[in-house]
């Protein structure tokens, strides 16, 4: 990492001297932490002399942390990062991160006049959530303390003073993205027909079944307003939602905004089977029906069409 900072105690001198002497490049141990300088004036290349920081791959976390140690001060705990909140037992705190994000969770700070400095410990564990696939801690600087990891426990111990700092990686790979296989709406209307999941879009199984049923040139007792692609956008909306099980988030990002923006973008009135289709505003039929015959046709990665 860095070499080891002198005592703030000592002269201008023999800083200026020590300066000439002992300097070395800083140089990262971890690919995912994000060093911030502290305040406090570091003599040998050490800016976050004095600093303890958790650092989350792969996905968003949370843990908790407990703080012990003789020249631990409540008040030196990070809380103004926002993430960091202290919980009713003294020297414990909990932490949430976003995939990505690192955090100071504690700083020290330089004590003029101070040649020695106990250190503080931070136990932080993370949360029950996907499989860790490795926590790492930064080697010492030189002539700092240890700091150990523990992949079984989830865990990592941080220890640091007001010469040296310690950093907590914690990764594990993202979740897969959601997967299953697609069906047209015209699948649904000679095939499926008795697959269609009762309400969606708050419709009955008949309901959805005559609107499959309809075609231009055979409305039967649907109508809808403006062109046919009224008819074709929400035929498409109802075989996304059926190919989704009915959940309006579980397909890919792309998918999941298409299918909101159609259902905000259209209306249903009528009883029975005879309905009226609607549209509300002003919504980009093309490129909604675009994006959801995709989805409805297996042209979304993760998203085959079903073998019929």
């Amino acid at each position: 990492m860095k070499t080891n900072r002198l005592a703030a105690a000592a002269s201008t001198a023999v800083m200026s001297l020590a300066v000439l002497v002992a300097c070395s490049p800083e140089q990262s141990t971890s690919p995912a932490t994000v060093r911030v300088p502290s305040a406090g004036f570091d003599l040998l290349g050490n800016p976050n002399a004095g600093q303890a920081q958790v650092c989350k791959v792969g996905t968003a976390a949370t843990f908790s942390i407990a703080f012990s140690g003789a020249s631990f001060t409540a008040g030196q705990v990070n809380t103004s990062a926002g993430a960091l909140t202290a919980t009713a037992t003294p020297g414990t705190y909990n932490l949430s991160l976003a995939a990505g994000q690192c955090v100071i969770i504690y700083t020290r700070p330089v004590t003029p006049n101070t040649f020695s400095d106990p250190n503080v410990t931070a136990v932080v564990t993370e949360n029950a959530g996907p499989t860790l696939v490795s926590v790492t801690v930064s080697p010492p600087d030189v002539g700092g303390p240890l700091s150990t990891a523990n992949l079984a426990g989830r865990s990592a111990t941080l220890n640091f003073n007001m010469f040296h700092d310690a950093i907590a990686t914690f990764t594990n790979a993202p979740p897969p993205p959601p997967t299953g296989c697609t069906y047209t709406k015209g699948w649904y209307r000679n095939n499926g027909s008795e697959t269609i999941i009762a309400l969606a879009d708050g419709l009955t199984k008949a309901q959805q079944q005559a609107i499959f049923d309809a075609t231009p040139g055979k409305p039967g007792n649907i109508t809808w307003s403006g062109d046919n692609n009224t008819l074709n956008l929400y035929q498409q909306l109802l075989a996304a939602i059926n190919n989704l099980g009915g959940n309006l988030t579980a397909g890919p990002a792309a998918v999941d905004a298409a299918v909101a923006a159609a259902i905000a973008g259209t209306n249903v009135t009528g009883s029975g089977t005879t309905l009226n289709i609607a549209l509300v505003g002003n919504p980009d039929v093309s490129g909604l029906i675009e994006t959801l015959s995709s989805f409805n046709e297996g042209d979304f990665a993760g998203w085959p069409h079903c073998e019929d």
